[in-house]
């Protein structure tokens, strides 16, 4: 299950951390290129794995602080897939948002 999300998450540009379950993307803003994250978890209580803690911070504000994604064990690879590219296509929509990209007027 785990390598399912890690492997959408790739196709999505999203890089995992060679050590950590993190992943991370640069997205550029009108100071300097910026990363963006987020962390994999398992929750043994919940039997589930968390995509969660989402960081990408521009005028002091953390657009990625309340987006996460929730895969209960044994949730079909089809339903995995989905739900990670809404989770992405979530967290690039609040980052294109983010005060330090849009004014790069794209």
């Amino acid at each position: 299950m785990k390598d399912v999300i890690v492997d959408c998450l790739a196709r999505s540009g999203w890089q995992k951390d060679r050590i950590l379950d993190a992943f991370s993307k640069t997205f550029e803003t009108v100071v300097a290129p910026k990363q963006a994250s987020i962390w994999l978890r398992f929750s043994q209580e919940g039997q589930r794995w968390w995509l969660t803690n989402g960081d990408f911070t521009s005028a002091g504000e953390n657009v990625l602080a309340a987006t996460y994604a929730i895969f209960p064990v044994g949730m079909l690879q089809q339903e995995i897939e989905q739900t990670v590219a809404a989770l992405v296509a979530e967290m690039e929509c609040k980052i294109a948002g983010a005060y330090s990209v849009r004014l790069l007027g794209k």
